[in-house]
């Protein structure tokens, strides 16, 4: 376990829960992810699930619509595609509990991890789940290691899996980082922990699972459209790099 500076007394165990879930094009496997979540979560924490639907065209709306009617569900539905950051935004920026959960929608991550997050949280502002066996790509998981070093390079942060979507984050945290982090589109997660870090926030670190996807791979990690990820990344790594460790200090 990791951690940077910041010290809270607000505990977070007892306290009712929001749980964010960006969504898009993943009709074939929503409502398992849904119920598995549910199932483990919900019935035994009081809390609500935001679904941050971002323009799908395969059937999610209609499937979501429908689940709305049995389970504590948050729909914000879009009709255009706004992208991964915008869509996990307009989800945290509908939480008003003080604990929020994050988790990604494809399936990889199991739902009961959930609690070695939540066993340590009221230690820390953020705690997120380290996938220690990753099930993805070779590529991904190379251009993963990368660039998680040059963030732990650069910025000093703690952390060895910065870009997770899975983590247990305080309300006050997001409230006070999440405008701010515009740069990594790709990597929205990685920037966010960067400023959190920079902002003396205590950041936490647990292993955790991570599963093949259940149907499918991954559509925005591409091999056809990696030349312009890497392109983007290195932009948004520098104007982060000025922002914090150069015109900080003037």
């Amino acid at each position: 376990m990791i951690e940077s500076a910041r010290v809270k007394n607000v505990e977070m165990k007892s306290i009712r829960l929001d749980i964010v879930i960006p969504v898009h094009n993943e009709a074939a496997t929503i409502e398992q992810t849904l119920l598995e979540l549910c199932a483990e979560i919900t019935q035994k924490v009081p809390s609500r699930i935001i679904i941050a639907e971002d323009g799908s065209t395969d059937g999610t709306k209609e499937i979501l619509r429908k689940m709305s009617l049995d389970l504590p569900l948050d729909l914000i539905l879009s009709d255009a595609r706004k992208g991964y950051m915008n869509g996990v935004k307009d989800g945290l920026r509908q939480t008003s509990c003080e604990a929020v959960f994050f988790i990604d929608s494809d399936g990889q991550y199991v739902p009961s991890d959930f609690w070695k997050l939540h066993a340590v949280v009221d230690k820390f502002d953020m705690v997120v789940g380290r996938k220690v066996r990753r099930k993805d790509s070779f590529h991904r998981i190379v251009i993963s290691y990368i660039f998680n070093q040059m963030i732990r390079f650069l910025f000093r942060v703690p952390i060895h899996d910065v870009d997770t979507g899975f983590r247990l984050i305080r309300k006050d945290v997001i409230e006070d980082v999440l405008e701010d982090t515009v740069v990594l589109p790709y990597s929205f997660w990685a920037e966010f922990t960067t400023r959190a870090c920079k902002k003396g926030y205590r950041i936490g670190e647990v292993p955790i699972i991570h599963r093949n996807r259940l149907v499918g791979g991954t559509r925005l990690y591409s091999i056809k459209k990696l030349p312009k990820i890497i392109l983007m990344q290195l932009i948004g790594l520098l104007r982060l790099f000025t922002e914090l460790n150069i015109t900080r200090k003037t």
